[in-house]
């Protein structure tokens, strides 16, 4: 029960070392490793490190979005609001989520042909103000900072639970390894790593679900007990989620969220064309409505199964620490076995968001901030700029993350406001509607970020 302190950087405490779970980490770490020295020298241009040379097929640039999608929120976050709330994350967060997936799909077929590199280019575009690009790059860049820090905060907390090796110590071992390996092959690195992550995930968290579903009797055993705890957790519904301003504000945040998160226009470019990129969406909306929907049985399952072994998440400053939930599935309650394919998930899960956004917050210094002061900067300097970017960010990320100021969730939410109030009228409005005044759309970004911090 000291996993909590540990993860808050605020105790010394750890459990006894797991051999099998911190060999299975450490093998992950090498081939992660081996993967970006590849990647390296296959990296001969700033577009090769930017967006793959724009010349991703569909099925990597489909499992690169689901792996870079699912994240410590969608596992361990998502898992503790169920321990919670039960089933009714499904009726806000995650159709929100799907719809604004969904949404996407229709947008690709403008976005695509514009040929923009990242999201303040699309507004620099629509808006005729090349200074979109620093305002809209600056708001991303705190967005996906703040994101960094859930990220590894989030791996942290679970390693240091399932292999007892002390918490600030992980934080600092898995951002020096992912950035490493982002910076040497950028997207190529992270797209392949992707693509191993995202079959993994998958794949271990159908074996979690199907071992818990045998090991509490079957589905309907879970969803009794767990109804039994409280009837309203096993409603989806529960708490008027779905009444039509629900699903409304659902789906307006989360396809704001969606298509301004810097990592998805990259993907969008990324995509050799138009229809590659309608593809790896549809095809990645498909993967992640069936993988969400696991996930939240599985945190039905977790809920029944710590509650019934009499296994409590631990106390801080008055609050249960949702987030404790999942590690302590693994570590108190699954036979070591299972918690090494549960780890591989969560791992891959965790990780390929966090090098993703690694990739994002250098490119937008490189390409939104430095070559915006600097137009004429060659090739060679805005790519060292990039990864010195991402050196700097993801170590500053790390310093934070050794003591974070909120809960993985929390962390979410709260970048989640900063994306949605600076660009909610700029996608809904000047993305769509080419004749608003592009001053409108600028003072929209920069008041809308502000109210939003």
């Amino acid at each position: 029960r000291a996993h909590c302190r540990v993860c808050r950087g605020r105790g010394a405490g750890v459990s006894e070392v797991n051999p099998y779970y911190l060999g299975a980490f450490v093998t992950y770490l090498v081939v992660v490793l081996g993967i970006g020295v590849w990647a390296f020298r296959r990296t001969r241009t700033v577009l090769d490190f930017w967006v793959y040379g724009q010349s991703m097929g569909p099925g990597l640039a489909t499992w690169s979005l689901v792996a870079n999608f699912v994240s410590s929120v969608s596992v361990i976050g998502f898992i503790g609001v169920v321990y919670t709330e039960g089933y009714a994350l499904m009726g806000h967060t995650i159709l929100g989520l799907m719809l604004g997936l969904a949404a996407l799909y229709f947008v690709v077929g403008y976005v695509r042909p514009l040929n923009v590199l990242t999201f303040p280019d699309l507004m620099a575009r629509v808006t005729g103000i090349q200074a979109s690009r620093p305002l809209a790059g600056t708001i991303l860049l705190v967005s996906g900072w703040l994101y960094l820090v859930m990220q590894l905060a989030g791996a942290s907390l679970l390693v240091t639970a399932i292999t007892g090796v002390p918490y600030q110590q992980m934080v600092w071992v898995i951002a020096g390894v992912f950035i490493v390996y982002t910076v040497l092959g950028g997207l190529v690195s992270v797209a392949w790593t992707d693509l191993i992550q995202g079959v993994l995930m998958v794949t271990a968290v159908a074996v979690a679900l199907g071992f818990m579903i045998v090991d509490q009797g079957g589905l309907t055993s879970i969803n009794e007990s767990l109804g039994a705890l409280d009837s309203s957790r096993v409603s989806p519904t529960a708490g008027g989620a779905y009444t039509l301003l629900g699903i409304s504000a659902s789906f307006l945040a989360f396809f704001g969220t969606i298509l301004t998160e810097q990592d998805m226009l990259i993907r969008i470019a990324a995509t050799r064309d138009v229809r590659t990129a309608k593809i790896h969406v549809a095809a990645a909306g498909v993967i992640l409505s069936v993988l969400y929907t696991l996930l939240v049985l599985l945190g039905g399952a977790t809920t029944v199964a710590l509650v019934g072994a009499g296994i409590e998440l631990p106390v801080e400053g008055g609050r249960l620490v949702a987030d404790a939930a999942f590690p302590a599935l693994i570590t108190q309650y699954v036979p070591t076995g299972v918690g090494v394919v549960i780890i591989l998930a969560v791992m891959s899960a965790i990780l390929s968001t966090t090098d993703t956004r690694l990739h994002a917050v250098g490119m937008t210094v490189a390409r939104d901030l430095y070559s915006w002061l600097r137009p004429d900067a060659t090739e060679r300097r805005l790519m060292r700029v990039s990864r010195v970017s991402t050196i700097v960010l993801g170590f500053t990320a790390a310093a934070v993350a050794v003591d974070p100021p909120g809960t993985i969730y929390d962390l979410y939410a709260f970048r989640a406001v900063i994306i949605t109030s600076a660009f909610f009228i700029p996608v809904y409005v000047a993305v769509f509607w080419t004749a608003i005044d592009g001053r409108a759309v600028f003072g929209a970004v920069a008041g809308g970020g502000v109210m939003g911090l």
